[in-house]
């Protein structure tokens, strides 16, 4: 058994050696002022790309598993937010909030309705509102971008609301579920992050915002490819002929 569990963890992480190769890129050309911000742009969006590609290497029959083209959904309008964030000459642009403010609300409805865990939404809510409350103070003058940052906020609120219901003050949680609500909440972290560190100062250890963001749509990804390889075996397993 441990042999085989060996097996399989290594057939992962071979699968994930272009995503973490990627992100090593990236970490290296992020800090070169000489970079162009094309390049920088292609491989801050290189790692997503990836990990799309890693979907596909399960075999997910996408006609079937439609939280799979949702994930997918979600990880391109990603990528294209990341271009915009990268390549924009205005701080926070309008046009990458607005594609990430998409992929929230393909993982929003991803990740489903059940659990509801009112308990978890309401612990949100009010992180939500704290930082609403703080970011407030720096996009006082800026109204496009206040409205815009309350609704991504709320978004990504949702979202993280979405993908930690099944773990967050629940006791009946698995290690799949586990890993949405880490991806969940990286992403708040990683775009709280970011968002402070364009509207109000700037952040010295920007690292922060790239680590958590790649490590949150990491987990993410697992948990719903790990979710459908499961049904799958159980789909195979009632499908056998009984003897």
């Amino acid at each position: 058994m441990a042999k085989i569990w060996k097996a399989v963890a290594f057939h992962e992480l071979c699968r994930f050696v272009p995503f973490l190769l990627s992100v090593c890129i990236y970490f290296v050309l992020a800090p070169q002022s000489s970079c162009p911000l094309w390049v920088k742009a292609f491989f801050k969006c290189l790692p997503i790309l990836f990990l799309c590609t890693y979907i596909l290497t399960h075999e997910i029959n996408m006609y079937t598993h439609n939280e799979a083209q949702k994930l997918l959904a979600g990880l391109l309008f990603s990528a294209a937010g990341d271009i915009f964030r990268t390549t924009s000459p205005q701080l926070y642009h309008l046009h990458g909030e607005s594609m990430f403010g998409l992929a929230h609300v393909f993982y929003i409805w991803m990740f489903g309705t059940k659990p509801l865990n009112l308990l978890a939404g309401i612990f949100l809510v009010a992180v939500g509102t704290v930082y609403m409350l703080f970011l407030n103070r720096c996009l006082w003058d800026q109204k496009p971008f206040q409205w815009a940052a309350y609704i991504y906020i709320i978004l990504i609120g949702t979202m993280a609301w979405r993908a930690s219901a099944g773990t967050l003050f629940n006791q009946h949680w698995s290690w799949i579920k586990l890993f949405a609500t880490i991806g969940g909440m990286l992403f708040m972290v990683s775009d709280f992050t970011y968002a402070v560190s364009m509207y109000c100062f700037p952040l010295y250890n920007t690292g922060i915002i790239a680590s958590t963001y790649y490590t949150a749509q990491m987990f993410i990804t697992l948990s719903v490819v790990k979710t459908k390889n499961k049904v799958t075996k159980n789909q195979k397993k009632s499908t056998l002929p009984l003897s």
